[in-house]
């Protein structure tokens, strides 16, 4: 027995829940366009979260791992874990949910995943997105940043996925698309524009968090400010934040080519705007590559090429958000 749901590459790769959630939802692009667009445009730095300083405003979660995009109204989602699902072996579980056209999302100790770093290396607990079985070949598709920090999908056998969830009880979700009339929400983009612009969360999504990694957060372009001035100035440069400004730009093109096919703005502002922001995607694009080699090769002189050229993309960030503002009103 055999059952693959269907996964097409993601818009944006930053972080697993984001990658994973999109992988499916992006089948119905037409449909989740309207949400997508009006979505994913602020970015956060949380300063005392030591996992994952730098996110996508809509991914950031709370002290209760309430992420807000779950309320996407594209996604039904369930949560369980291993006591409430009461399964014996969990690709039984998996096979009936598949078979339900559930995805899941589990905690999986990579330690006993072939396609991990982590194989026999080290005990980590990580997500894993689960989206078919192969019963006859013994396979169980999975998605996760397998390739050197690059989203992935691979193959685990059954053995393998049984013995990578056995003594812990994390959490597995469930996904599964839901339809929904959605229209583009103008004064929300126009918002987010705003605030990305002025540094600030109108929203105030975190205002009642108890937890300290939600204190004293950074907003939109200060996110250039903390790369500058926190994460070049460390040993070993952290490459998620310079490819969540990458993952940015080649979602603010997806969301201007929706905003050009809807036709209630001036189009010809809008297709200049298109040119200016695949010059960015371009500018990200090495930047995020600049750290990379950075990385590997130690150069002390390439630091502040990164910094001229992140302070360089900033400017050129400001004056095309203040436009695109402009643009929509």
């Amino acid at each position: 027995m055999k059952t693959i749901l269907p996964v097409v590459n993601p818009p944006i790769t930053s972080f697993p829940y984001i990658a994973n959630t999109l992988s499916f939802l992006w089948i119905n692009n037409a449909q989740v366009l309207p949400w997508l667009s009006d979505r994913y445009l602020q970015l956060i730095i949380r300063p005392h979260h030591s996992m994952t300083r730098a996110d996508f405003y809509e991914q950031a979660d709370t002290d209760n791992y309430i992420i807000p995009a779950n309320s996407c109204p594209f996604l039904g989602w369930l949560r369980n874990n291993q006591t409430t699902a009461n399964f014996n072996k969990l690709t039984d579980y998996i096979e009936y949910q598949i078979n339900q056209g559930y995805y899941l999302d589990a905690c999986l100790d990579n330690y006993y995943l072939k396609c991990s770093a982590s194989y026999k290396k080290e005990h980590f607990i990580h997500t894993t997105f689960i989206y078919g079985f192969d019963r006859a070949n013994n396979l169980i598709y999975i998605s996760d940043f397998y390739e050197n920090g690059k989203y992935a999908r691979k193959t685990a056998t059954y053995e393998e996925i049984n013995k990578s969830i056995k003594g812990i009880d994390y959490l597995i979700n469930l996904y599964k698309y839901q339809d929904f009339n959605y229209a583009l929400n103008i004064n929300q983009l126009k918002l987010f524009i705003e605030d990305y612009i002025n540094c600030k969360d109108s929203l105030r999504k975190f205002e009642f968090s108890y937890a300290d990694y939600n204190r004293d957060n950074l907003y939109g372009l200060n996110f250039y400010k903390y790369i500058i001035d926190v994460f070049c100035r460390e040993r070993t440069l952290d490459i998620r934040p310079f490819h969540i400004l990458y993952d940015h730009k080649v979602m603010m093109g997806v969301r201007l080519d929706y905003l050009y096919k809807l036709n209630i703005f001036d189009n010809s502002l809008i297709l200049k705007l298109k040119e200016r922001n695949n010059v960015i995607i371009s500018e990200a694009l090495t930047l995020r590559n600049m750290a990379i080699k950075y990385n590997i090769t130690n150069e002390g002189g390439l630091i502040h090429k990164i910094i001229d050229r992140c302070n360089y993309i900033k400017n050129v960030d400001y004056a095309f958000m203040i436009d695109l503002l402009s643009s929509i009103k």
